[in-house]
């Protein structure tokens, strides 16, 4: 049994939103120190844009939040990506701006969905858009009322029974996917049982998705880089959360490591990127000997591998290896501020005398 922890009154809700599975502390201190200031800046810029502005059409509009019971009953239409992205960004703002209506209308969103809303069965990569939610939550669990804790921490382990429940940890990206919902859902929730069954099945689940030359097996089945890198997306993912909770060594170790035969993250990473970097020389046409049938009927079905299609994952692979700045260079001008992700993996090799 897992309990919130308990604070006394000098502790400030900053301070009881760390660890989370968004921001560093350091990270945050930095960012907020910077938002603080007079005039514009880069960080402003960036958190308007992509965080602050996103919150307040939110608040603005005076919607009241409509949840869907699935994914598959849905009589309403909602869109249920939008609506945990509004989840994620009002969390957020709360965090740095501690306005009391933000906390509140993510709470209501939260308790909405958590009355009614339950996993489909089978098919957890398409539940993946509920992270939003669950990472916007990590921030302001310990904050909350311990009833509106409890109604949430119910809704996410339902949610995360229905995994158990499927048994359906494949060997391609959807495998590392449920791995790393089952991690991230523990981290927040404080509940070893769902962090364990991400520690206990990845040494060996792995073997069969890196492998030494550095291909994947999504590279491999789908003939696709756009899947290689949706692959490698969610091991990003999964660094990030090991830096939030066990620090920057374990994570990076997490990136370098030999997971078996010589086979790690990185290797996968290094093998990709000269198709971004030189694509003249290392061009690739897409899906082309595919073994999903479905992908023939793609828009970028047997055609050239554009990089730029699959920049949001070296936005969240940049946190553990500084020399993709390069790609940030070739595509972007150098602008490692261009969004909310690739910012959060920027603030790790900021200096401070930048």
């Amino acid at each position: 049994m897992f309990f919130p922890k308990i604070y006394s009154q000098e502790v400030s809700a900053p301070d009881k939103m760390f660890p989370n599975a968004v921001i560093a502390r350091e990270h945050y201190d930095r960012l907020k120190t910077e938002l603080s200031k007079e005039g514009d800046n880069t960080f402003k810029a960036m958190f308007d844009k992509h965080i602050r502005g996103y919150a307040e059409k939110v608040m603005a509009s005076g919607k009241q939040p409509v949840a869907a019971v699935s994914s598959n009953n849905n009589a309403q239409g909602v869109d249920i990506y939008e609506e945990m992205k509004s989840i994620y960004y009002l969390c957020v703002t709360y965090a740095f701006n501690q306005d009391q209506q933000y906390l509140e209308k993510a709470v209501d969103y939260l308790t909405v969905w958590a009355k009614i809303n339950i996993a489909e069965p089978k098919a957890n990569i398409h539940e993946e858009k509920y992270s939003w939610a669950v990472e916007g939550y990590s921030l302001i669990r310990n904050v909350i009322s311990a009833e509106d804790r409890q109604l949430i921490d119910g809704w996410m382990i339902k949610r995360l029974t229905q995994f158990e429940k499927d048994n359906d940890l494949r060997g391609n990206n959807w495998g590392v996917c449920l791995l790393r919902q089952y991690y991230l859902y523990g981290l927040v929730l404080d509940d070893n049982k769902w962090v364990n069954k991400y520690k206990n099945a990845y040494p060996k689940w792995v073997k069969g998705n890196l492998f030494p030359n550095g291909t994947t097996t999504d590279l491999l089945a789908r003939d696709a880089f756009a899947y290689h890198a949706y692959d490698l997306s969610f091991f990003a993912k999964i660094a990030h959360l090991i830096a939030l909770y066990e620090g920057y060594d374990a994570a990076d170790n997490f990136y370098m490591q030999n997971v078996g035969g010589g086979a790690s993250v990185k290797k996968c990473v290094d093998f990709w990127r000269p198709f971004m970097m030189n694509t003249p020389k290392y061009g690739h046409v897409e899906f082309v000997d595919t073994e999903y049938e479905p992908d023939k009927k793609r828009e970028d079905y047997n055609k050239a591998y554009d990089p730029s299609s699959t920049l949001y994952v070296v936005d969240e692979l940049y946190e553990f290896d500084d020399s993709l700045k390069e790609i940030f260079d070739k595509y972007r001008g150098g602008n490692v501020w261009i969004n909310w992700r690739s910012s959060l993996s920027a603030l790790r090799w900021l200096n401070d005398g930048k």
